[in-house]
């Protein structure tokens, strides 16, 4: 009896600590967007078996864990604080917590160590990390000397870097806030259950049961994407988003799913974008029914232009409308897009092209549109109408050569997507290829659909 009295104990025990340490504790209810790293230590070997992290990381590429290291190495002479200690860091959970503030995720992806030092150093004041390690005292001194400020002791436990950041330790937790307030209030929130935000949605049980690399949840117009072609987040019908990631196979997996409040189901399409020539690295097919899409990615490519860019967008819109598909192709690295109409049968395509300005060579069979600093060129080639920065004659020795997307090994996942709001493919690899002269192979596709209440952005990159 007595044993089973303390086995009982010692599982109450259990449960009350894990259920006490859960990072998400740490953010109130009143905070826009919170993101979770889990056990990066575990997912770590899994993410440089995908190709385009392999080259991030390793020293055949951009050589960032080599980078980094050095950067340890450099720490460990100047401070004493081992490399471990921030090692120890980056393989435990990970928090980062915001409120009042738009977060692009667009703009967190860099190459550069320095950019996330800086980062962190210029958090806003309303905004918190949260590292779990084995060793906050050092933790502290690290971040310090990683970041190039003064550290010092205002009261017990806690502690002012430079001018703005505050931080203290918490169990296994050591918290850093851009003010004392922030960093108060998420001590505060950590050990009362009604101020937790994981306590008002029960998608967070979802977050903290699943193994996700990357987790994270947030509140309309909070989060943004600006994908190249216009790509973004339209939540303005959403109650909240969530974030999950997982890494197998050798592909990165990172979803957004968007709660609606109102129902809407994605169609199937039939689309031969696979029939396109393989001379770019940016494919975006877009049914024609989503013209505000397809006006999204004209006002991207051509967001220099001021005063032609309403005609230009009604161009598109007529264009789109009187067609069964459009594509967007493109280099992307030095700015070539073609906007492909298919199987046209609208009637005011050379009305609309005037209203523009636009120039006919009767010779060379195309329209030419003089945009500020920019020149599109316009026509018809086959079933198709094309407006983009390739005349027609370039397009159509592209139409000869011999290799198709769909000759892409990729693409038959790519093709395997049918119901969409859009989808995208991009040659990773040949992007690097063409800007620094690395060959790797590596590709990423985008999609958006819906169904029901929900809404999924996707990527997998390979």
């Amino acid at each position: 009896m007595k044993r089973s009295i303390a086995f009982l104990i010692i599982i109450v025990i259990i449960c009350y600590t894990f259920a006490d340490s859960d990072i998400f504790n740490f953010v109130h209810k009143d905070y826009d967007f919170v993101i979770r790293l889990s056990k990066g230590g575990t997912w770590y070997e899994e993410l440089k078996k995908v190709s385009f992290f392999s080259f991030v990381f390793d020293r055949k590429g951009l050589g960032f864990e080599d980078s980094f290291l050095r950067i340890l190495e450099d720490m460990k002479y100047k401070t004493g604080v081992q490399p471990t200690v921030v090692q120890d860091a980056l393989s435990n959970d990970i928090l980062f917590a915001s409120k009042g503030a738009e977060v692009d995720f667009t703009t967190l992806i860099s190459f550069d160590i320095n950019y996330y030092l800086e980062f962190i150093k210029t958090i806003t004041g309303s905004s918190f990390i949260v590292f779990e390690t084995k060793y906050p005292a050092q933790l502290v001194k690290a971040l310090s000397y990683l970041l190039s400020i003064n550290v010092k002791n205002i009261q017990n436990n806690m502690f002012q870097l430079g001018e703005s950041l505050f931080c203290t330790s918490n169990g296994k937790y050591l918290i850093l806030a851009g003010s004392k307030q922030t960093l108060d209030m998420a001590i505060k929130t950590y050990t009362t259950p009604e101020m937790q935000l994981s306590r008002t949605n029960k998608d967070f049980d979802r977050l903290k049961a699943g193994v996700f690399f990357i987790s994270g949840f947030a509140k309309p117009n909070t989060l943004k994407l600006n994908l190249p072609g216009g790509i973004g987040i339209e939540d303005s019908t959403a109650s909240h988003l969530l974030i999950t990631s997982s890494i197998s196979a050798g592909s990165f997996t990172f979803t957004i799913e968007q709660k609606n409040t109102k129902q809407y189901t994605s169609s199937k399409n039939i689309d031969t974008i696979g029939q396109l020539p393989k001379v770019w690295n940016y494919y975006l097919s877009i049914p024609s029914s989503k013209s505000s899409i397809i006006i999204g990615s004209i006002e991207q490519w051509f967001s220099g232009v001021t005063s032609e860019l309403q005609q230009l967008t009604n161009l598109v819109k007529n264009l789109s409308n009187s067609s069964t598909n459009t594509y967007v192709a493109g280099k992307l690295e030095v700015g070539e897009i073609v906007f492909i109409f298919e199987n046209y049968s609208g009637k005011d395509f050379e009305t609309n092209l005037s209203k523009l300005g636009a120039k006919y060579d009767s010779q060379k069979q195309e329209w030419v549109i003089n945009l500020q600093n920019s020149k599109l060129y316009a026509f018809k080639s086959s079933n198709k109408v094309i407006v983009g920065t390739v005349d027609k004659n370039s397009f159509e020795k592209y139409e000869k050569t011999s290799k198709k997307l769909k000759d892409l090994p990729i693409y038959y996942d790519f093709s395997k997507i049918e119901a969409y709001d859009f989808k995208a493919l991009m040659d990773l690899g040949d992007i690097i290829k063409s800007i620094i002269g690395f060959n790797i192979t590596s590709k990423l596709l985008f999609w958006q659909y819906s169904i029901g209440y929900i809404t999924y952005y996707k990527f997998v990159v390979s």
